[in-house]
């Protein structure tokens, strides 16, 4: 059911890809009035279609509403489309607020909250976490950081996009590290099922079994023990040790090797087991290579 946008701002919208689209339905669908800007205005269409106004540039999209979500693809697009000739910057109304939804670099997010705050405006970085289904079903989740009333100001237009809300500060580029960390753990996840899958092929498991193991680590409680142990440093409760972990890596290594496959991931842990042995810390939970990287 569409709300009545009677009493909502209105918002500019300024990149309409794949996840900007969706964000863009779901805010006009929510009832709120919307001017719209992308490179390549067909894409604005459908949101036009259903009475959102085409701004003719960024410049032009800001000057119509007093909150702006940008939803761009990386470092140099956000940039252009906030400082450039025709930017945001150049239209934004005094005290307006820009949430920046795009997975850009930390030191960008800072650079983009000091330019605004010389411009009159405030910035909010505000990436956000989910695929297109997500984004169509009003599922993101987002990370959010900057001053806390304008914060505040703009949390009914981002909870209609991103329920879940996580505010994790006030300097601006802890948003986008914590993105940047989602999609680490995305990432690194990703590859060590391809990884292990790849294994299991080559010497022929039946992929049920692969299959099972793979879900039964993700959702083991076990895994979810090893944050906390490993977030308190907590080495000397021991479970396995750092040298029985380095024998079994090995292993993996050689095992791997037998079938032509290059684990990647296990040759970076030796490195790292090695050294949290040659520290002294053999007889510590081998969770402690994770100390490594820690300094």
């Amino acid at each position: 059911m569409t709300t009545s946008s009677a009493e909502k701002p209105p918002v500019a919208f300024i990149g309409l890809g794949k996840i900007g689209l969706a964000m863009a339905t779901n805010l006009q669908r929510a009832g709120y009035p919307l001017v719209v800007w992308n490179r390549s205005a067909e894409k604005a269409a459908p949101l036009v279609a259903a009475g959102a106004s085409l701004a003719r540039s960024p410049a032009a999209a800001a000057e119509a509403a007093d909150i702006i979500i940008s939803s761009l693809a990386d470092d140099a697009s956000l940039r252009a489309v906030v400082s450039g000739r025709e930017g945001i910057l150049r239209g934004l109304r005094p005290g307006a607020v820009h949430v920046g939804a795009s997975t850009v670099s930390p030191r960008l997010s800072d650079d983009l909250a000091a330019r605004h705050i010389k411009a009159g405006g405030r910035y909010v970085a505000g990436p956000v976490v989910g695929r297109v289904p997500a984004a169509e079903a009003a599922q993101l989740v987002t990370f959010v950081a900057g001053d806390p009333d304008a914060i505040e100001a703009v949390r009914g237009v981002i909870t209609v996009y991103a329920p879940l809300m996580a505010v994790v500060g006030e300097r601006h580029s802890l948003a986008s590290s914590a993105k940047l960390m989602a999609n680490f753990l995305g990432a690194s996840a990703m590859d060590l099922i391809g990884q292990t899958l790849a294994w299991a092929e080559r010497t022929g498991l039946p992929p049920a079994l692969v299959s099972q193991m793979l879900n039964g680590f993700f959702g083991n409680p076990a895994t979810r023990e090893y944050v906390a142990k490993i977030g308190e440093r907590d080495f000397d409760t021991v479970g396995f040790t750092a040298a029985g972990g380095l024998k079994d890596v090995e292993l993996m290594i050689a095992a791997a090797g037998e079938v032509k496959l290059k684990l990647s991931s296990a040759e970076a842990l030796r490195a790292k087991l090695r050294g949290a042995v040659a520290r002294g810390w053999r007889d510590k939970d081998w969770s402690c290579f994770t100390d490594i990287d820690r300094g």
